[in-house]
């Protein structure tokens, strides 16, 4: 199984508690980009659905769905997540950080540790994909710094926010990441 704990040069990645919850609505509730592309963030965000969001992510079910909180001087500022599909051969990652913290590569830091430690836990994973807003270009960029490929566009397949948007399907191999 993938550590709980990891470390990255400069933040820690752990498990979610209970009391992240105002953290989260603190980061999310401030940051427009996170509920613009983000079709599970509803448009009046409140503690509760930030208390509800961690307290998901506390229940899942580490060995199929692991995730992480990304940590700075003790602050919760994003989480990188890993859902796991047929028997651990391909997994889905996923991830955000606050607003005032993007365009300095904490995300593919944290993104870049999370699929080192899911590949050297686990020898049958062959694949790492990721899903985003076609119009997420921050996102798109870290994906592509890291070597995920672009599969292809889902063209109209999502609703965000009331909008039908494109999703961009990402894809790295495990004999690619090792290159």
């Amino acid at each position: 199984m993938i550590p709980e704990q990891l470390s990255a040069e400069r933040l820690k990645l752990r498990p979610f508690t209970p009391a992240d919850g105002k953290s989260v609505f603190d980061y999310w509730n401030s940051d427009a980009d996170w509920a613009r592309f983000n079709k599970s963030v509803p448009d009046e965000y409140s503690e509760v659905d930030a208390e509800k969001f961690v307290a998901d992510l506390v229940l899942r079910d580490r060995e199929s769905q692991p995730n992480w909180a990304l940590v700075i001087d003790g602050r919760v500022i994003g989480v990188v997540s890993l859902t796991f599909e047929q028997d651990h051969r391909i997994a889905v990652i996923g991830y955000g950080i606050h607003g005032a913290l993007r365009g300095q590569g904490l995300s593919g830091e944290a993104v870049k540790t999370v699929i080192d430690g899911a590949f050297r836990s686990y020898s049958m994973l062959q694949k790492i994909r990721a899903h985003t807003d076609s119009r997420n270009t921050g996102s798109i960029r870290v994906l592509e710094k890291l070597g995920f490929k672009r599969e292809g566009i889902l063209r109209s397949n999502q609703f965000v926010k009331g909008e039908l948007t494109d999703e961009a399907i990402y894809g790295v191999l495990r004999k690619e990441w090792s290159d």
